[in-house]
């Protein structure tokens, strides 16, 4: 059987981990990170992380654990507080991919947003990350925009697709 899925703040606690992680080629294929992450570049994006949580009434972003293991990152960073805007965000490690990992942290991590009542939640993914389009299609997101080659990624652009979930009650 396998240990439970939960979610954690994140916190300079898991700098050990989340270095490990970005440091993965492949798990940093598809994201903003353009390169692997030296120790020292993974402590200031891991800072930049925790600095746009200082001012929000509960947390959005999370080491995603199974049992007492790190799997990886999930969570809903700020984009327009005001809006309650919030975008989407997953990263594993490869060990678990193809498990329905991906898909439990990103529920899991909107559950969590939940409580700061946002109106709308964006995403995107490269066109090529069938997984990730699979993931942001079962949870009720759509695609709202195309951006040809918009990623540059080892001498070949990739088109970037942006997604919208909106969660307006009224």
């Amino acid at each position: 059987m396998t240990a439970p899925l939960t979610l954690e703040p994140l916190s300079q606690a898991h700098l050990p981990d989340v270095s490990a992680l970005w440091a993965d080629p492949a798990v940093i294929r598809y994201t903003n990170i353009a390169a692997p992450c030296t120790a020292a570049a993974s402590a200031d994006r891991l800072d930049g992380l925790l600095n746009g949580q200082r001012d929000l009434p509960a947390p959005t972003i999370f080491a995603v654990l199974e049992g007492a293991s790190f799997r990886g990152l999930a969570g809903c960073p700020p984009v327009d507080t005001a809006a309650r805007t919030y975008g989407l965000f997953y990263q594993l490690v490869p060990a678990c991919w193809g498990r329905g990992l991906g898909l439990a942290a990103a529920r899991a991590a909107l559950r969590q947003l939940e409580q700061l009542t946002p109106s709308l939640v964006l995403a995107d993914a490269a066109a090529e990350n069938t997984a990730s389009i699979r993931i942001l299609t079962r949870l009720g997101f759509v695609r709202t925009a195309v951006h040809p080659g918009a990623l540059c990624r080892a001498g070949r652009r990739l088109d970037i697709w942006d997604y919208a979930l909106r969660l307006d009650r009224g």
